[in-house]
């Protein structure tokens, strides 16, 4: 194998496949990621078996061929290389992978691409489009609260679901659960379907994912496959029945606040430094004209912070983790949300206000 290629398109292949290689896998070649050179074109691979990722990136190909690279190794050499012509070969012998620029060379070990995974080709009968912007920002404000507890993978998942025109995703770790509905694209072969995908597949997609993209997904019964660009991520599915989400979700109030988002996150980050470590509960109490936030912690302190806002309904008080709102607020892209509680006991909602399409539930703390 040899070819030419400029810096910036290797570190681009690079970084991109690198999200996939296996860290904690007896298999030394998984800790690797395959080149190969052909049709001027060198496509980068990488698996840990639950995921792999390709990207294909335009080069010069003198001669075709294929290796087994460190990734370690190799994504740290490509980093340093200076912004000119680098020459890739491979000796098809030892399969030694020499990188040349300028009148420096570096010779890297490599490993036979016959030991190296194929990753699954999809029929792409079953697929949906939808817009890179749109699906990037759906998973920024649902995948945060997917559960890290690997004991329950159904919650360390995010349901995706398609009902006609409409993309859903959902996740929860049982204390919170967030909603988002996205208009797709187009469709080709599918109008419902439910599939659990793992909560680092989705935020790895979230990060390569670019504004002006188009993102296809192809299913089959156990894997699904992303498409943007000139990168393809293929990922497992997770096994299981999701819980009825609509079940949960209240569907009325008793008390309706409408108040500024970037105020009412900034009372709350203030508010959390005074928690007790390891609760991090607040309380908010609500007034005709104010909700007043409230914490304490016997080692550090106390916060009382007042927000202005206005109030349909009745008055009331609720306490809940500080982390937990606090993560939804991060996320929240309009001015102004709402906030609705039905009692100190049922879960309290935030969704922005005028647009049905986002919704966070958030179970309380009991508190004496």
């Amino acid at each position: 194998m040899k070819l030419y290629a400029s810096r910036e398109n290797l570190l681009h292949g690079v970084n991109i496949v690198q999200r996939a290689v296996a860290t904690k896998n007896p298999l030394p070649i998984l800790s690797g990621m395959l080149i190969t050179a052909e049709d001027n074109t060198l496509k980068f691979t990488a698996t840990d078996l639950e995921m792999g990722i390709e990207c294909t990136v335009p080069v010069t190909v003198v001669e075709q061929g294929s290796v087994v690279v460190s990734a370690r190794y190799f994504s740290e050499v490509v980093r340093r290389l200076p912004d000119i012509r680098i020459e890739l070969e491979v000796n098809p012998n030892n399969h030694s992978t020499n990188i040349r620029y300028g009148q420096s060379e570096i010779s890297i070990h490599g490993m036979s691409p016959e030991d190296f995974p194929i990753l699954p080709q999809l029929d792409r009968e079953k697929s949906v489009t939808i817009n890179g912007s749109l699906f990037r920002n759906m998973i920024k404000q649902v995948a945060f609260a997917a559960s890290s507890d690997n004991s329950r993978p159904i919650f360390t998942g995010v349901l995706l679901e398609i009902n006609g025109e409409q993309l859903k995703l959902v996740a929860t770790d049982t204390h919170r659960l967030a909603f988002r509905s996205g208009k797709i694209a187009s469709s080709q072969n599918l109008d419902n379907l439910s599939v659990i995908i793992p909560g680092k597949t989705i935020s790895e997609i979230s990060k390569i994912t670019g504004e002006d993209s188009q993102v296809q997904l192809t299913f089959t019964e156990n894997q699904v496959l992303f498409e943007i660009d000139n990168i393809c991520l293929i990922s497992r599915l997770i096994n299981g029945q999701f819980p009825n989400y609509n079940q949960v979700v209240p569907q009325g109030y008793k008390s309706r606040i409408r108040v500024k988002s970037k105020d009412f996150l900034e009372s709350m980050e203030r508010a959390s430094l005074m928690t007790k470590e390891g609760s991090s509960v607040v309380k908010i109490s609500i007034e005709e004209l104010s909700m007043n936030i409230t914490s304490n912690s016997p080692d550090i302190g106390r916060i009382y912070e007042q927000v202005q806002i206005y109030l349909e309904g009745e008055e009331t008080s609720i306490s809940f983790n500080s982390r937990y709102l606090l993560d939804v607020l991060k996320v929240a892209d309009d001015e102004e949300v709402y906030l609705e509680l039905t009692d100190s006991l049922s879960p309290g909602i935030v969704k922005p206000v005028g647009n049905e399409n986002y919704l966070y539930l958030i179970l309380p703390i009991r508190t004496l």
